[in-house]
């Protein structure tokens, strides 16, 4: 879906205007010296601000084309500033090696990987302390993981990641689709926005929330534009950009072809173009206009209370609004390296040409021999007065050579902010102790999770802005089915007014900064120091559960532990309660399990809101947790002494 039909099917407040079938001399609104403004003013306006931005962004564009080039292995090519291109370098002699050696994929490939790992389960903090507030918040949160889970943000979270790794920068465009659901008034939905498409009114403005405005502008068939909008737009052979294959240097004297996104002519298309405005003195509701070709498709007021884009960056730069690649670094070191490594093999193919020293006269047929050179079991006849053929003995290969392509190789992983560990698997040499190679495995999830930082933070953003969205556009009461907690699935029902919190935060810790080992390395610390056992000296069985789950060993069956069957059902008890269903001691409980999650439940605001809205409820759950506990020290034997 792109642009054009999302933003079709927003929903506006009152007064919004869809001008596609309106009149050309329509006053829509006055410019800042005062002059009056019909549709075909408006398009000059937005097509004269679009080509101002352009001009402004292209250095940055060409930068994305070179990080693509030279991901995808085309790394024989150039910016050339005067021109604006992208162009093919020239070799400087027709022998010298011309081979491309990428090490820049496989480190992106190794950043992503690690990247992905990252959680961004999130709740939403009530806004008070108050019952009410507490139970909203629960309400909002189970909101946000049904959006989460049913609307596939795996993979828009995976194409924001490779987006601002190969261009430091990806957007998301969060809206109400009407038509996504009509008989619940819309649902939710996200869309990815690649940053060739947006154009900021600031470049030095570093956030969304800065600009003033936001233009974004997608090629289009002028068959999907009548399709949608019912209007005939003249096409052409539009600028836009694409997959394509590309020449690439490949070895010596040939060419390779590479798959690289750049500059194309789209046919039969036309330029749709649509700018969000925030809300401002001139627009006190902001403004949203759509053109395509130089017709206008829409004007009206923005559909939102602010401009509902948010932006990932790989790495942020003061004073920019786009973010930066990694690869950006990584091009010097890698032009470097492809140029030392096609050293080293014009060396090699020189000595394999075996070049041979021949004293004038010696051979008759001096031009054949240079024709077939000398193969072998070659008889060469030669006159001895005149001297006699000798190879030509190599210069030894430099050392240095070698050593600087090894520098070369640390110096991209440094830069890329990975190593040995995380490319290969392999520990430098020298490394061997268990305490460095978790150093080393630190001081990597160290680095990446600048980056895992600014998505998270992005999520966070858009969190905010589906809970906004939730709340303006959704209309009575709606009911969605939600796999709830303890494995047993469930109903949300809500409305509106049950969202009053925006605050959002994270339930876990970036996974780069407390890695599992390092978790596990705390935890067995913990056991050998005695902090886990109780004032018996006996580790309790809950610990035992956190452990197997925590080292990996609840996992190797396939089956569940009963210990692990017993919390489950516990969990799910806890979560009928919340549906108005009071549990019942089953004969296969095990009591002290249940008591135990039962009691953890209990202390929690939940249950307190629970207990104040339907204290019959809770006095019954209440007696349940006290019907477990009595039957847990009926059975308890651990303090009887045998004879």
């Amino acid at each position: 879906m792109n642009i054009i039909e999302k933003i079709k099917k927003f929903s506006g407040r009152g007064g919004a205007k869809n001008l596609y079938h309106g009149r050309d001399d329509e006053v829509l609104c006055r410019d800042r010296d005062g002059r009056e403004m019909c549709a075909p003013d408006v398009v000059a306006e937005l097509r004269e601000a679009l080509a101002t931005r352009r001009s402004e962004r292209l250095p940055l564009e060409l930068q994305w084309l070179l990080n693509s080039d030279f991901l995808s292995g085309h790394q024989t090519c150039s910016v050339n500033s005067s021109s604006g291109r992208i162009e093919e370098d020239e070799i400087a002699r027709e022998y010298m090696e011309r081979g491309v050696y990428n090490r820049i994929a496989p480190l992106i490939e190794t950043r992503i990987a690690n990247l992905k790992t990252v959680s961004y389960t999130m709740a939403v903090e009530p806004l008070s302390g108050e019952a009410d507030d507490v139970e909203k918040s629960l309400v909002s949160t189970k909101l946000l993981r049904y959006a989460l889970e049913r609307g596939g943000f795996d993979e828009v979270k995976n194409s924001l990641l490779q987006w601002s790794e190969l261009c430091g920068s990806a957007f998301v465009l969060s809206f109400w689709d009407r038509e996504k659901s009509q008989s619940r008034g819309g649902e939710l939905s996200y869309e990815l926005l690649t940053p060739f498409e947006v154009f900021p009114e600031s470049l030095c403005k570093e956030n969304i929330e800065d600009q003033r405005d936001i233009i974004i502008e997608q090629i289009m068939h002028i068959d999907d534009i009548f399709d949608r909008w019912g209007v005939e737009v003249e096409g052409a052979d539009t600028d836009g950009y694409q997959l394509g294959g590309v020449a690439g240097g490949s070895s010596y004297n040939s060419f390779g072809n590479a798959l690289s996104y750049s500059s194309k002519k789209i046919p039969m298309s036309a330029s749709v173009v649509t700018r969000f405005e925030r809300a401002g003195g001139r627009h006190p509701m902001g403004r949203l206009t759509v053109i395509a070709g130089d017709r206008l498709l829409w004007y009206g007021e923005l559909p939102f209370d602010e401009i509902p884009i948010t932006q990932v960056k790989c790495r942020e730069v003061a004073g920019q609004f786009f973010g930066r690649s990694i690869i950006a670094d990584l091009i010097p070191l890698q032009r470097a390296y492809n140029g030392v490594k096609n050293k080293i093999h014009d060396y090699v193919r020189a000595v394999s040409a075996n070049p041979i020293l021949i004293p004038e006269g010696a051979i008759d047929d001096i031009e054949g021999f240079a024709d077939r050179g000398l193969p072998p079991g070659e008889i060469v006849e030669y006159n001895s007065d005149r001297g006699k053929p000798e190879p030509l003995p190599p210069a030894p290969l430099p050392a240095e050579l070698r050593h600087e392509c090894a520098q070369l190789v640390n110096d991209m992983e440094y830069t890329a902010g990975v190593s040995q560990l995380m490319v290969m698997g392999e520990t430098p040499s020298g490394v061997t102790s268990g305490n460095a190679i978790e150093s080393l495995r630190r001081i990597d999830n160290t680095r990446l999770a600048v980056s895992a930082e600014n998505l998270r933070l992005a999520v966070r953003r858009i969190a905010g802005i589906w809970l906004r969205l939730y709340k303006r556009y959704s209309s009575g009461f709606d009911t969605y089915f939600i796999v709830g907690e303890g494995l047993s699935g469930g109903t949300l029902t809500w409305c509106a007014d049950d969202i009053n919190s925006f605050n959002v935060r994270f339930e876990s810790e970036n996974e780069l900064i407390s890695s599992p080992e390092s978790q596990k390395s705390a935890f067995l610390e913990a056991l050998r120091l005695g902090l886990l056992h109780d004032e018996n000296g006996r580790l309790p069985r809950d610990v035992k559960r956190r452990a197997l789950a925590l080292m990996k060993v609840g996992a190797i069956g396939a089956d569940p532990s009963l210990d692990e069957l017993q919390v489950q059902t516990a969990a799910r008890e806890n979560a009928l309660l919340g549906e108005g269903v009071a549990p019942t001691v089953g004969i296969y409980d095990d009591h002290a399990i249940h008591a135990e999650e039962h009691v953890r439940y209990a202390m929690q605001l939940r249950f307190d809101a629970i207990r104040r809205r339907e204290p019959k409820l809770a006095a019954e759950f209440d007696r349940h947790i006290a019907e477990h506990i009595l039957r847990a020290k009926a059975f308890d034997t651990s303090e009887v002494t045998p004879e």
